[in-house]
């Protein structure tokens, strides 16, 4: 389970969530929570924005085609 996208190291405690029905299945044990996209992947954060687990960069590809996101495209836009 890779986290090479974040350009913030991912504490070790930090659950990774490899596939979509991983967090389908913690969105509904936390249903105040919220996806976040930051530091270059995505956060699942509950309602006080505790962070409950990251995405494996294998799910944020994943997450970014449903979303319509590219980093890539988005860093060169800041050159």
């Amino acid at each position: 389970m890779s986290t090479t996208r974040y350009t913030v190291p991912v504490p070790e405690w930090t659950p990774i969530l490899e596939t979509r029905q991983e967090l389908n299945d913690m969105a509904m044990q936390y249903p105040l929570g919220t996806v976040d996209d930051r530091n270059g992947g995505y956060y699942l954060l509950d309602h006080d924005a505790t962070v409950l687990a990251v995405a494996s960069d294998s799910l944020c590809e994943e997450l970014d085609a449903s979303m319509g996101t590219h980093p890539e495209i988005d860093e060169a836009k800041q050159c």
